[in-house]
């Protein structure tokens, strides 16, 4: 059985970039293939930018239309990446606990 991934992005080319390259990772080591429906998805990743206007209000908005899929599936993988994640990471621990994953822009290899 395919393993689905869905990336949402927001910020600049270099988010775009990075997001591109985590799903290329995760294709190459895991067998992850890309899916544009979230609902598909065995693992979600956020990757953020904390440049734009209200960037952590929109990514615990986003995690909290997550957090329901998480309740219907607790397999589910959960992952915010990206500066907000890095900035943000103790807070996003405290008020989003189902998230699994948090990592920052340096954490790709």
């Amino acid at each position: 059985m395919t393993k689905k991934l869905h990336i949402k992005t927001w910020g600049c080319q270099m988010n775009e970039y990075d997001s591109s390259k985590m799903a290329d990772l995760l294709d190459a080591t895991h067998g992850y293939q890309l899916t544009e429906v979230a609902e598909e998805a065995d693992v979600l990743l956020l990757n953020t930018c904390s440049i734009r206007e209200k960037a952590q209000e929109k990514v615990f908005h986003q995690l909290g239309r997550w957090k329901l899929l998480k309740e219907k599936n607790p397999d589910l993988i959960i992952g915010v990446g990206g500066c907000v994640a890095s900035q943000e990471g103790d807070h996003i621990r405290q008020r989003a606990h189902y998230v699994d994953i948090i990592f920052g822009p340096q954490t790709l290899h």
